[in-house]
């Protein structure tokens, strides 16, 4: 029983880190690094010198898409922090986590080699859906009822 217990603390902790990682620290990093907000932009020079240039897209300014992919980890987060007090009545948002994210890393890993555009997907998204699905795998609530 010690065992469950601990497992369910640490799968709150865990849904405490994807909340606040899906719901603070993604949104954030689409302003720190620039090419997450001047996507596609008229201004030469907003990248980071060390890191690749992402050529510019299709679209005038901020990529379409980034306002739709902040805003779906924004309630996934808010979801998750919300949920954190009853793991055990929450189990589908892990398993969300897991479903959505490697479906979403595994349409991006293609695309990102087949676009020149899409590259910085390669060490951005796809390693942060990466990391949701380790963590929601890692300290998934059913492993507690499996256990019993």
């Amino acid at each position: 029983m010690l065992d469950a217990e601990m497992h369910l603390k640490k799968a709150t902790l865990a849904m405490k880190v994807v909340g606040w990682l899906s719901l603070v620290v993604l949104p954030a990093s689409s302003v720190i690094y620039p090419p997450g907000v001047w996507w596609g932009g008229d201004t030469p020079g907003l990248c980071i010198p060390v890191l690749v240039d992402h050529p510019p897209s299709p679209f005038h300014g901020l990529h379409p898409y980034a306002f739709m992919l902040l805003a779906m980890y924004a309630a996934y987060g808010f979801l998750m922090l919300r949920g954190a007090a009853k793991p055990l009545r929450n189990v589908a948002l892990f398993d969300y986590g897991i479903y959505a994210n490697l479906l979403h890393g595994g349409i991006m890993i293609p695309m990102a080699f087949y676009y020149p555009n899409e590259h910085a997907h390669l060490w951005g998204d796809i390693p942060f859906a990466a990391l949701l699905v380790f963590i929601c795998i890692k300290w998934h609530p059913r492993k507690v009822e499996q256990a019993d």
